[in-house]
Protein backbone atom coordinates (compact mmCIF):
# COMPACT_ATOMS: atom_id res chain seq x y z
CA UNK A 1 0.00 0.00 0.00
CA UNK A 2 1.63 3.20 -1.14
CA UNK A 3 1.71 6.77 1.03
CA UNK A 4 -1.74 8.02 -0.80
CA UNK A 5 -3.46 5.18 -0.37
CA UNK A 6 -2.30 4.68 3.82
CA UNK A 7 -3.47 8.19 4.11
CA UNK A 8 -7.02 7.87 2.16
CA UNK A 9 -8.01 5.29 4.49
CA UNK A 10 -7.22 6.43 7.48
CA UNK A 11 -8.64 9.97 6.51
CA UNK A 12 -11.44 8.16 5.64
CA UNK A 13 -11.71 6.54 8.82
CA UNK A 14 -10.84 10.04 10.69
CA UNK A 15 -13.64 11.80 8.94
CA UNK A 16 -16.12 9.60 11.06
CA UNK A 17 -14.34 10.45 14.55
CA UNK A 18 -16.84 13.84 14.84
CA UNK A 19 -16.07 15.11 18.25
CA UNK A 20 -13.77 12.23 19.26
CA UNK A 21 -10.14 11.61 19.92
CA UNK A 22 -8.72 8.82 17.83
CA UNK A 23 -5.78 7.36 16.26
CA UNK A 24 -5.35 4.77 13.90
CA UNK A 25 -2.85 2.92 13.02
CA UNK A 26 -2.00 0.41 9.77
CA UNK A 27 -0.28 -2.72 9.46
CA UNK A 28 0.59 -5.15 7.09
CA UNK A 29 1.66 -5.90 3.59
CA UNK A 30 2.84 -8.35 1.22
CA UNK A 31 5.16 -11.30 2.10
CA UNK A 32 6.62 -14.16 -0.25
CA UNK A 33 7.55 -17.68 1.19
CA UNK A 34 9.99 -20.33 -0.72
CA UNK A 35 10.26 -22.89 1.50
CA UNK A 36 13.16 -25.87 0.64
CA UNK A 37 14.17 -29.75 2.56
CA UNK A 38 15.89 -33.09 1.28
CA UNK A 39 17.00 -30.44 -1.61
CA UNK A 40 13.46 -29.87 -2.91
CA UNK A 41 10.98 -27.06 -2.96
CA UNK A 42 7.94 -28.15 -0.39
CA UNK A 43 6.04 -24.75 -0.09
CA UNK A 44 5.37 -21.79 -1.71
CA UNK A 45 3.16 -19.73 0.31
CA UNK A 46 2.14 -15.68 -0.78
CA UNK A 47 0.20 -13.43 2.39
CA UNK A 48 -1.59 -9.97 1.72
CA UNK A 49 -3.06 -8.86 4.29
CA UNK A 50 -3.69 -5.22 6.29
CA UNK A 51 -4.67 -4.41 9.60
CA UNK A 52 -6.43 -1.57 11.42
CA UNK A 53 -6.38 -0.97 15.26
CA UNK A 54 -8.34 2.37 16.44
CA UNK A 55 -7.63 4.21 19.76
CA UNK A 56 -10.71 6.36 21.03
CA UNK A 57 -9.10 8.30 24.28
CA UNK A 58 -12.23 9.74 26.28
CA UNK A 59 -10.59 11.77 29.27
CA UNK A 60 -8.21 9.77 30.75
CA UNK A 61 -9.69 6.09 29.52
CA UNK A 62 -8.63 4.69 26.08
CA UNK A 63 -10.78 2.00 24.36
CA UNK A 64 -8.70 -0.11 21.12
CA UNK A 65 -10.38 -2.06 18.61
CA UNK A 66 -8.30 -3.85 15.50
CA UNK A 67 -10.16 -5.54 12.77
CA UNK A 68 -9.42 -5.89 8.92
CA UNK A 69 -12.43 -5.15 7.17
CA UNK A 70 -11.11 -1.60 5.38
CA UNK A 71 -14.75 -0.94 3.71
CA UNK A 72 -16.50 2.14 5.33
CA UNK A 73 -18.95 -0.40 7.11
CA UNK A 74 -15.65 -2.22 8.59
CA UNK A 75 -14.32 1.10 9.44
CA UNK A 76 -17.23 2.33 11.39
CA UNK A 77 -18.05 -0.95 13.19
CA UNK A 78 -14.32 -0.72 14.28
CA UNK A 79 -14.71 3.43 15.65
CA UNK A 80 -17.90 2.16 17.12
CA UNK A 81 -16.65 -1.03 19.25
CA UNK A 82 -13.32 1.88 20.19
CA UNK A 83 -15.50 4.09 21.45
CA UNK A 84 -17.66 1.53 23.48
CA UNK A 85 -14.23 -0.03 25.04
CA UNK A 86 -13.15 3.25 25.84
CA UNK A 87 -16.64 4.08 28.10
CA UNK A 88 -15.86 1.24 30.12
CA UNK A 89 -11.77 1.06 30.31
CA UNK A 90 -10.78 2.16 33.93
CA UNK A 91 -9.04 5.49 33.79
CA UNK A 92 -5.11 5.80 33.13
CA UNK A 93 -3.47 8.49 35.06
CA UNK A 94 -0.43 8.08 32.69
CA UNK A 95 -2.92 8.74 29.83
CA UNK A 96 -0.84 11.26 27.22
CA UNK A 97 -2.61 13.47 24.60
CA UNK A 98 -2.14 12.89 21.74
CA UNK A 99 0.99 13.66 19.30
CA UNK A 100 0.51 16.71 16.79
CA UNK A 101 2.02 16.81 13.48
CA UNK A 102 5.73 15.77 13.38
CA UNK A 103 8.93 15.98 10.75
CA UNK A 104 10.02 12.58 10.15
CA UNK A 105 13.34 11.79 8.03
CA UNK A 106 13.57 9.84 4.82
CA UNK A 107 14.22 6.65 4.80
CA UNK A 108 15.03 4.54 1.49
CA UNK A 109 14.51 1.41 2.53
CA UNK A 110 12.13 -0.20 -0.65
CA UNK A 111 13.57 -1.60 -3.02
CA UNK A 112 11.58 -2.15 -6.16
CA UNK A 113 13.06 -4.97 -7.54
CA UNK A 114 12.35 -7.37 -4.10
CA UNK A 115 9.37 -5.89 -4.15
CA UNK A 116 8.32 -7.39 -7.34
CA UNK A 117 10.40 -10.74 -7.05
CA UNK A 118 8.42 -13.44 -8.35
CA UNK A 119 8.42 -17.26 -7.23
CA UNK A 120 10.21 -18.24 -10.07
CA UNK A 121 13.02 -15.72 -9.23
CA UNK A 122 13.07 -17.96 -5.51
CA UNK A 123 12.81 -21.17 -6.99
CA UNK A 124 15.64 -20.05 -9.53
CA UNK A 125 18.10 -18.86 -6.13
CA UNK A 126 17.02 -22.01 -4.26
CA UNK A 127 17.88 -24.17 -7.07
CA UNK A 128 21.45 -22.59 -6.95
CA UNK A 129 22.05 -23.38 -3.31
CA UNK A 130 19.94 -26.94 -3.50
CA UNK A 131 22.65 -28.09 -6.62
CA UNK A 132 25.47 -27.29 -4.19
CA UNK A 133 24.07 -29.51 -1.54
CA UNK A 134 23.21 -32.66 -3.88
CA UNK A 135 26.91 -31.76 -4.81
CA UNK A 136 28.21 -32.53 -1.76
CA UNK A 137 25.57 -35.48 -0.97
CA UNK A 138 24.16 -33.58 1.90
CA UNK A 139 20.53 -32.48 2.27
CA UNK A 140 20.01 -28.70 1.77
CA UNK A 141 16.88 -26.89 3.68
CA UNK A 142 15.77 -23.71 4.50
CA UNK A 143 13.68 -20.67 2.88
CA UNK A 144 14.21 -17.83 0.96
CA UNK A 145 11.89 -15.06 1.98
CA UNK A 146 10.74 -11.38 0.48
CA UNK A 147 8.15 -9.06 1.42
CA UNK A 148 7.07 -5.80 1.56
CA UNK A 149 5.51 -3.42 3.81
CA UNK A 150 5.78 -4.42 7.53
CA UNK A 151 4.84 -8.25 8.45
CA UNK A 152 7.43 -9.48 10.20
CA UNK A 153 8.96 -12.71 11.66
CA UNK A 154 5.97 -14.88 12.46
CA UNK A 155 3.46 -13.17 10.65
CA UNK A 156 3.55 -9.93 13.40
CA UNK A 157 2.81 -6.61 11.93
CA UNK A 158 4.56 -3.31 12.47
CA UNK A 159 3.50 -0.12 11.81
CA UNK A 160 2.96 0.87 7.88
CA UNK A 161 1.22 4.10 8.66
CA UNK A 162 -0.61 6.06 11.24
CA UNK A 163 -2.31 9.17 11.64
CA UNK A 164 -4.95 11.06 14.82
CA UNK A 165 -7.09 13.32 14.60
CA UNK A 166 -4.51 16.00 16.39
CA UNK A 167 -3.39 16.06 12.63
CA UNK A 168 -0.44 13.66 12.54
CA UNK A 169 0.54 11.46 9.87
CA UNK A 170 3.26 9.23 9.60
CA UNK A 171 4.23 6.33 6.97
CA UNK A 172 7.38 3.77 6.39
CA UNK A 173 7.54 0.56 4.23
CA UNK A 174 10.41 -1.12 3.88
CA UNK A 175 10.69 -4.02 1.67
CA UNK A 176 12.82 -7.55 3.66
CA UNK A 177 14.54 -10.50 1.61
CA UNK A 178 16.65 -13.34 4.20
CA UNK A 179 17.72 -16.57 3.18
CA UNK A 180 18.69 -19.47 5.20
CA UNK A 181 20.17 -22.84 5.06
CA UNK A 182 20.95 -25.75 6.39
CA UNK A 183 22.94 -28.77 4.89
CA UNK A 184 22.48 -31.69 7.03
CA UNK A 185 23.67 -35.13 6.94
CA UNK A 186 23.27 -37.61 10.00
CA UNK A 187 24.64 -35.62 13.21
CA UNK A 188 26.78 -33.30 10.75
CA UNK A 189 24.90 -29.64 10.08
CA UNK A 190 26.31 -26.90 8.86
CA UNK A 191 24.57 -23.32 8.29
CA UNK A 192 24.56 -19.92 6.80
CA UNK A 193 22.10 -16.78 6.02
CA UNK A 194 21.54 -13.73 4.68
CA UNK A 195 19.43 -10.64 5.48
CA UNK A 196 19.02 -7.35 3.34
CA UNK A 197 16.67 -5.02 2.06
CA UNK A 198 17.40 -5.66 -1.69
CA UNK A 199 17.13 -9.14 -3.04
CA UNK A 200 19.71 -8.75 -5.02
CA UNK A 201 22.22 -8.64 -1.98
CA UNK A 202 21.34 -12.67 -1.47
CA UNK A 203 24.06 -15.49 -2.87
CA UNK A 204 21.92 -18.43 -2.22
CA UNK A 205 25.11 -20.37 -3.77
CA UNK A 206 27.13 -18.46 -1.73
CA UNK A 207 25.14 -19.38 1.43
CA UNK A 208 24.67 -23.08 0.23
CA UNK A 209 28.76 -23.51 -0.19
CA UNK A 210 29.33 -21.78 3.63
CA UNK A 211 26.67 -24.34 4.86
CA UNK A 212 28.42 -27.21 3.28
CA UNK A 213 31.46 -26.31 4.67
CA UNK A 214 30.84 -26.28 7.66
CA UNK A 215 28.83 -29.36 7.67
CA UNK A 216 31.83 -31.32 6.35
CA UNK A 217 34.14 -29.89 8.68
CA UNK A 218 32.10 -31.16 11.46
CA UNK A 219 32.24 -34.67 10.49
CA UNK A 220 32.62 -37.39 13.47
CA UNK A 221 32.68 -34.38 16.32
CA UNK A 222 34.39 -35.00 19.25
CA UNK A 223 33.51 -34.80 23.01
CA UNK A 224 35.33 -32.03 24.88
CA UNK A 225 34.72 -31.67 28.37
CA UNK A 226 32.71 -28.68 29.88
CA UNK A 227 34.04 -25.80 31.11
CA UNK A 228 35.28 -22.06 30.45
CA UNK A 229 37.03 -21.54 26.88
CA UNK A 230 37.70 -18.83 25.06
CA UNK A 231 36.11 -18.72 21.91
CA UNK A 232 35.22 -16.60 18.63
CA UNK A 233 31.21 -16.61 17.99
CA UNK A 234 30.14 -15.69 14.68
CA UNK A 235 27.92 -12.73 14.17
CA UNK A 236 24.43 -14.89 14.47
CA UNK A 237 25.53 -16.03 17.62
CA UNK A 238 26.38 -12.69 18.58
CA UNK A 239 22.68 -11.38 17.24
CA UNK A 240 20.74 -13.92 19.48
CA UNK A 241 22.88 -12.79 22.77
CA UNK A 242 22.89 -9.08 22.35
CA UNK A 243 19.17 -9.35 21.70
CA UNK A 244 18.29 -11.18 24.80
CA UNK A 245 20.22 -7.68 26.60
CA UNK A 246 18.30 -5.32 24.47
CA UNK A 247 14.65 -7.08 25.93
CA UNK A 248 16.12 -6.71 29.49
CA UNK A 249 18.12 -4.00 29.44
CA UNK A 250 17.85 -0.59 27.31
CA UNK A 251 15.04 0.34 27.76
CA UNK A 252 14.08 3.14 30.24
CA UNK A 253 10.80 1.32 32.14
CA UNK A 254 13.74 -1.46 33.11
CA UNK A 255 16.18 1.07 34.64
CA UNK A 256 13.40 2.98 36.58
CA UNK A 257 11.67 -0.02 38.18
CA UNK A 258 15.20 -1.24 38.72
CA UNK A 259 15.36 -4.63 36.60
CA UNK A 260 18.60 -3.53 34.05
CA UNK A 261 22.02 -3.45 34.80
CA UNK A 262 22.10 -0.24 33.58
CA UNK A 263 19.76 1.23 36.96
CA UNK A 264 22.51 3.84 38.77
CA UNK A 265 25.00 2.75 36.17
CA UNK A 266 24.97 6.23 33.88
CA UNK A 267 28.58 7.49 33.14
CA UNK A 268 29.84 4.42 34.70
CA UNK A 269 32.00 1.67 32.78
CA UNK A 270 29.62 -1.65 32.95
CA UNK A 271 31.12 -3.27 29.43
CA UNK A 272 34.38 -3.34 28.45
CA UNK A 273 36.16 -0.39 26.42
CA UNK A 274 36.21 -2.46 23.12
CA UNK A 275 32.32 -2.22 23.13
CA UNK A 276 29.98 0.30 21.37
CA UNK A 277 26.04 -0.32 21.42
CA UNK A 278 23.56 1.64 19.87
CA UNK A 279 20.47 2.09 18.44
CA UNK A 280 20.00 3.06 14.96
CA UNK A 281 17.44 2.78 12.52
CA UNK A 282 19.39 4.89 9.88
CA UNK A 283 21.83 2.65 9.54
CA UNK A 284 22.44 1.68 6.26
CA UNK A 285 22.08 -2.30 7.06
CA UNK A 286 18.54 -1.41 8.63
CA UNK A 287 16.67 1.08 7.33
CA UNK A 288 13.87 0.88 10.15
CA UNK A 289 11.21 3.24 10.96
CA UNK A 290 11.78 6.68 11.33
CA UNK A 291 9.11 6.65 13.94
CA UNK A 292 7.70 4.76 16.85
CA UNK A 293 4.81 3.04 18.13
CA UNK A 294 3.29 6.35 19.18
CA UNK A 295 4.17 8.15 16.28
CA UNK A 296 7.47 10.01 18.26
CA UNK A 297 10.36 10.51 15.78
CA UNK A 298 13.34 8.01 16.49
CA UNK A 299 16.37 9.26 17.26
CA UNK A 300 19.84 7.09 17.24
CA UNK A 301 20.71 6.53 20.98
CA UNK A 302 24.54 5.32 22.38
CA UNK A 303 23.22 3.24 24.48
CA UNK A 304 26.83 1.80 25.72
CA UNK A 305 30.15 4.08 23.96
CA UNK A 306 33.52 2.30 24.99
CA UNK A 307 31.70 0.66 27.58
CA UNK A 308 30.93 3.14 29.63
CA UNK A 309 26.85 3.56 29.95
CA UNK A 310 25.35 6.78 28.16
CA UNK A 311 21.26 6.41 27.62
CA UNK A 312 18.67 4.21 27.75
CA UNK A 313 15.48 4.37 24.71
CA UNK A 314 12.76 6.49 26.37
CA UNK A 315 9.16 6.29 25.19
CA UNK A 316 6.83 9.29 26.05
CA UNK A 317 6.06 7.72 29.24
CA UNK A 318 9.23 6.86 30.71
CA UNK A 319 11.02 10.63 29.37
CA UNK A 320 7.50 12.38 31.33
CA UNK A 321 8.77 10.46 34.77
CA UNK A 322 12.66 12.32 34.00
CA UNK A 323 11.29 15.32 31.97
CA UNK A 324 13.00 14.72 29.26
CA UNK A 325 11.80 14.02 25.54
CA UNK A 326 11.33 10.74 23.80
CA UNK A 327 13.68 9.19 21.87
CA UNK A 328 11.28 7.45 20.02
CA UNK A 329 11.32 4.05 21.01
CA UNK A 330 7.41 3.49 22.12
CA UNK A 331 5.13 0.60 21.36
CA UNK A 332 2.10 1.37 20.51
CA UNK A 333 -0.76 2.66 23.35
CA UNK A 334 -1.22 0.65 25.72
CA UNK A 335 1.81 -0.61 26.53
CA UNK A 336 2.73 -2.69 29.70
CA UNK A 337 6.97 -3.33 28.21
CA UNK A 338 8.15 -0.28 28.09
CA UNK A 339 10.30 1.36 25.18
CA UNK A 340 12.04 -1.30 23.09
CA UNK A 341 15.22 -0.57 20.75
CA UNK A 342 14.56 -1.82 17.38
CA UNK A 343 17.42 -1.24 15.52
CA UNK A 344 20.63 -2.49 17.58
CA UNK A 345 24.14 -1.72 16.05
CA UNK A 346 27.24 -3.23 18.09
CA UNK A 347 30.14 -1.28 15.77
CA UNK A 348 32.68 -3.86 14.83
CA UNK A 349 36.46 -3.75 14.31
CA UNK A 350 38.92 -4.25 11.52
CA UNK A 351 40.16 -8.07 11.99
CA UNK A 352 38.89 -11.28 10.44
CA UNK A 353 37.29 -14.41 11.41
CA UNK A 354 40.68 -16.11 10.58
CA UNK A 355 42.46 -13.34 13.03
CA UNK A 356 39.95 -14.32 15.75
CA UNK A 357 40.79 -17.41 15.59
CA UNK A 358 44.49 -16.99 15.30
CA UNK A 359 44.56 -15.54 18.89
CA UNK A 360 43.35 -18.44 20.01
CA UNK A 361 45.21 -21.41 21.98
CA UNK A 362 42.83 -23.71 22.68
CA UNK A 363 38.85 -22.56 22.50
CA UNK A 364 35.85 -22.98 20.17
CA UNK A 365 34.44 -21.51 17.03
CA UNK A 366 30.54 -21.20 17.85
CA UNK A 367 28.52 -20.40 14.51
CA UNK A 368 25.25 -19.72 16.16
CA UNK A 369 23.05 -20.43 19.68
CA UNK A 370 19.50 -21.41 19.84
CA UNK A 371 16.91 -22.65 22.67
CA UNK A 372 18.17 -19.37 25.16
CA UNK A 373 16.37 -19.00 28.11
CA UNK A 374 17.42 -16.06 30.65
CA UNK A 375 18.28 -17.56 34.12
CA UNK A 376 19.02 -14.06 35.93
CA UNK A 377 17.65 -11.17 34.03
CA UNK A 378 19.36 -8.32 35.77
CA UNK A 379 22.46 -9.61 35.11
CA UNK A 380 21.32 -11.06 31.50
CA UNK A 381 22.51 -14.20 32.25
CA UNK A 382 21.49 -16.95 29.69
CA UNK A 383 21.23 -19.88 29.02
CA UNK A 384 21.38 -22.25 25.81
CA UNK A 385 23.18 -24.24 23.08
CA UNK A 386 25.38 -24.40 20.12
CA UNK A 387 24.24 -25.22 17.29
CA UNK A 388 25.29 -25.92 13.13
CA UNK A 389 28.73 -25.95 13.39
CA UNK A 390 31.06 -25.94 16.78
CA UNK A 391 34.45 -26.50 15.90
CA UNK A 392 37.79 -26.92 17.80
CA UNK A 393 40.06 -24.03 18.16
CA UNK A 394 43.73 -25.93 19.01
CA UNK A 395 47.32 -23.44 18.29
CA UNK A 396 45.27 -20.44 16.42
CA UNK A 397 43.74 -23.17 13.90
CA UNK A 398 40.41 -24.79 13.01
CA UNK A 399 40.85 -28.65 13.97
CA UNK A 400 37.91 -30.56 13.91
CA UNK A 401 34.43 -30.26 14.94
CA UNK A 402 32.98 -30.47 18.53
CA UNK A 403 30.12 -32.04 20.33
CA UNK A 404 27.47 -29.21 20.99
CA UNK A 405 27.40 -27.70 24.52
CA UNK A 406 24.96 -25.99 26.50
CA UNK A 407 26.26 -22.57 27.65
CA UNK A 408 25.26 -20.55 30.92
CA UNK A 409 26.66 -17.35 30.41
CA UNK A 410 25.97 -13.32 31.33
CA UNK A 411 26.23 -11.65 28.69
CA UNK A 412 27.18 -8.28 31.03
CA UNK A 413 30.64 -10.94 32.11
CA UNK A 414 30.94 -11.55 28.43
CA UNK A 415 30.99 -8.31 27.01
CA UNK A 416 33.44 -7.37 29.55
CA UNK A 417 35.91 -9.88 28.01
CA UNK A 418 35.79 -9.05 24.23
CA UNK A 419 39.30 -8.19 22.94
CA UNK A 420 38.73 -8.83 19.25
CA UNK A 421 36.21 -7.97 16.43
CA UNK A 422 35.42 -8.06 12.75
CA UNK A 423 33.35 -5.79 10.82
CA UNK A 424 30.22 -5.71 11.62
CA UNK A 425 27.77 -7.49 9.40
CA UNK A 426 23.15 -7.61 9.29
CA UNK A 427 22.20 -11.13 11.20
CA UNK A 428 18.91 -11.22 11.98
CA UNK A 429 17.48 -8.12 13.76
CA UNK A 430 21.29 -7.11 14.50
CA UNK A 431 24.07 -5.14 13.09
CA UNK A 432 26.90 -6.65 14.93
CA UNK A 433 30.67 -8.08 14.10
CA UNK A 434 31.91 -11.67 15.13
CA UNK A 435 33.87 -11.51 18.46
CA UNK A 436 36.68 -13.50 20.42
CA UNK A 437 35.88 -13.55 24.27
CA UNK A 438 37.68 -14.78 26.88
CA UNK A 439 36.11 -17.91 28.94
CA UNK A 440 32.78 -18.35 28.23
CA UNK A 441 31.26 -20.57 30.23
CA UNK A 442 30.35 -23.90 28.78
CA UNK A 443 28.07 -26.01 31.17
CA UNK A 444 27.33 -29.34 29.91
CA UNK A 445 27.67 -31.67 26.85
CA UNK A 446 25.37 -33.53 24.79
CA UNK A 447 25.65 -36.69 21.98
CA UNK A 448 25.60 -35.20 18.93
Amino acid sequence: MTRDEAKRLLDRLLAKAGSAQVEATLGGGESYLTRFANNEITQNVAESRHVVSVRVADGKRTGRATGNDLSDEGLSRLLARAEEAAKVAPESESALPFLGPQRYREVDAVDPATAALGPDARAREVGRAVARTLAAGLDGAGIFETGHGTIGDYGELGTLAMANTSGLFAYHSETAATFSISALRGTESGWARADSHAASDIDGDALAARAVDKALRAHSPKAWEPGSYDVVLEPAAVSDLLQEMNYLSFGALAIQEGRSFLTGAMGKAVLGETVTLRDDPYHPLHRGSPFDGEGVPTLPVTVIERGVARSAVYDRRTAAKEGRESTGHGLAYPNTFGPLARSLVLEGGSDTIEGLVAGVERGLLVTRVWYTNVVDPKLVNVTGMTRDGLYAIERGKVTHGVRNFRFNQGIVAMLQRVDGMTAAVRAGATVCPAVRVRGFRMSSGTEF
